[in-house]
């Protein structure tokens, strides 16, 4: 899986975010084994890709977590609701599958592409519909956005590791009130340094985002496996 994730990363960053648009509203139509099967196939490919970054490990169990904790509040809901038990486990089952596929296909596609790059594929997309000076504005957005989610996961990560390590008596409502409190802080910082990377970067001029793309044989053949692999999941 390492040598399949340094394969993504040399993918197209135009292809990746097409695979990722297609894929991504199909796992809610596809059958629940089709969408258990990339489920597992994205959380084997975002370990590998998590695993160059600090806390990589903990940002993809803390995704997983966050999943459980939603399903288990819906399920509570059901549970007060009067919903029969089996409705209530078939509906968490399939919710949990869906929303692990979703996630690690985000993860996958933020970890497995710059920024810059998927902002360059925008920019690409976007220019014939809105002009250079729109286009480029709706890459800088996206590409901030993307850059951030990596970010926030390994800062409350960070947060998380410090305060068990500097408050281990610390209390579960303890905690829950210093790490949200911590990360934002910490975040407000980051986007105070982003704002000047950006800056002392130029990327806040239209030139910066001109596309420099070089489609491969390569990515041809993939872009037909993945239609391919699209289509079989509708039909399972």
């Amino acid at each position: 899986m390492r040598d399949f994730a340094a394969f993504v990363r040399s993918l197209d960053p135009r292809l990746k975010l097409a695979v990722a648009l297609l894929i991504g509203p199909c796992l809610w139509k596809v059958h629940v084994l089709a969408a258990a099967v990339c489920a597992l196939f994205l959380l084997l490919l975002a370990l590998p890709l998590a695993a160059g970054l600090p806390g990589g490990g903990k940002m993809v169990r803390s995704l997983l977590g966050f999943v459980f904790f939603w399903v288990a509040v819906k399920a509570i809901l059901d549970g007060i609701s009067d919903v029969p038990p089996e409705y209530i486990a078939s509906d968490a089952a399939q919710l949990t599958v869906r929303l692990v596929a979703l996630l690690m296909l985000g993860l996958s596609l933020a970890l497995s592409t710059s920024a810059r790059a998927l902002g360059l594929a925008v920019s690409w997309a976007f220019k014939p519909l809105l002009g250079a000076e729109r286009a480029w504005r709706v890459a800088l957005s996206l590409s901030l956005m993307v850059h951030f989610l990596p970010t926030c996961l390994a800062t409350m990560s960070g947060v998380r590791e410090v305060v068990a390590r500097r408050c281990p008596d610390a209390g579960f409502f303890r905690r829950m009130r210093m790490i949200p409190q911590a990360v934002v802080r910490n975040l407000g910082q980051k986007t105070w340094n982003q704002t000047l990377a950006v800056a002392c970067r130029g990327l806040d001029r239209a030139g910066a985002w001109e596309p420099d793309f070089s489609w491969t044989g390569r990515d041809s053949v993939v872009s037909a496996f993945v239609l391919l692999i699209a289509a079989a999941m509708f039909l399972v």
